[in-house]
């Protein structure tokens, strides 16, 4: 089982674990680095090493960052080893979910990366043909096309 770690501003990393959680219940070998302002980039550097060898078990690990070009993803970046860590930025519940089913099957580190934002992105849309335009401003179903 490929491990995973999501790493992140404040706590969304651990918010999105916990909304994770109760989608799809309590998973093994996932770990969650909160990045606060005053914990030196050092300091993080030697907690998430802690987080990917605590959930390793020899197929890798995924980290997730939050945003690109941030800190929490600039310190998932200094971790990349050799196709045993493999980083994704941008982070979404979809995504997350996607990760926690798929690497019980899937055992080559880089493919799981592409599958989970592939689904990450698939899940985003937008609606402007939900609005309904009479008065009431209620929301159409998906698919009521008729007003």
């Amino acid at each position: 089982m490929i491990g995973i770690v999501l790493i992140g501003h404040e706590r969304i990393a651990s918010e999105m674990l916990s909304a994770m959680e109760h989608v799809v219940g309590k998973q093994p070998l996932i770990e969650t680095l909160d990045v606060y302002d005053n914990v030196p980039p050092d300091e993080l550097t030697r907690l998430l090493k802690a987080k990917i060898r605590a959930c390793d078990i020899g197929q890798g690990v995924l980290l997730l960052a939050d945003m690109f070009g941030g800190t929490p993803c600039n310190i998932a970046m200094g971790c990349l080893c050799g196709g045993h860590v493999e980083v994704v930025s941008g982070f979404n519940l979809p995504l997350l979910i996607k990760a926690a089913g798929l690497r019980n099957q899937q055992s080559d580190l880089e493919q799981l990366a592409g599958q989970v934002v592939e689904s990450g992105r698939m899940y985003m849309r937008v609606a402007p043909h939900l609005r309904d335009t009479s008065d009431t401003g209620s929301y159409a179903a998906v698919g009521d096309n008729d007003g």
